[in-house]
């Protein structure tokens, strides 16, 4: 049986050639060893990429409990690292915006905001800045 990373390596070639099953395949792979491990933070972070694949598929309905779990994880561990963080806020602030929870998504948006500023990430603040704006 592969490693968990082993399967996250394979899952990032498949997601690079745009072969998405396959990619999220390997990605839940690694995330059931985590899993078992108890490892919640690299979990979380896997499960993280699985719904970023969704949404870029346009599969919210998958996508949107994916981030809700990797976000609990990341909010009840206090050895969460603010980027992990302000990486699974983006996405879901992007998913409610997607699928017309404007509040939800303005406020999530403004969180992620708020995480990249503090961590100094230009590029992030300013994609939060726009949609905050588009979203007034």
């Amino acid at each position: 049986m592969p490693t968990a990373a082993e399967s996250i390596a394979e899952g990032k070639r498949a997601r690079v050639e745009r072969d998405l099953d396959a990619a999220r395949a390997y990605y839940a792979d690694a995330a059931k060893i985590f899993r078992k491990e108890e490892n919640r933070l690299a979990y979380a972070h896997t499960i993280r990429h699985i719904a970023d694949m969704f949404l870029d598929e346009a599969k919210h309905d998958e996508a949107k409990p994916l981030y809700e779990e990797a976000l609990e994880i990341y909010r009840s561990n206090l050895d969460t690292k603010l980027l992990d963080l302000a990486n699974t806020v983006r996405p879901y602030a992007q998913l409610n915006e997607v699928i017309g929870n404007l509040e939800a998504a303005r406020k999530h948006w403004q969180e992620a905001h708020n995480l990249y500023a503090s961590l100094r990430l230009d590029v992030g603040v300013e994609e939060c800045g726009k949609h905050i704006a588009a979203l007034q």
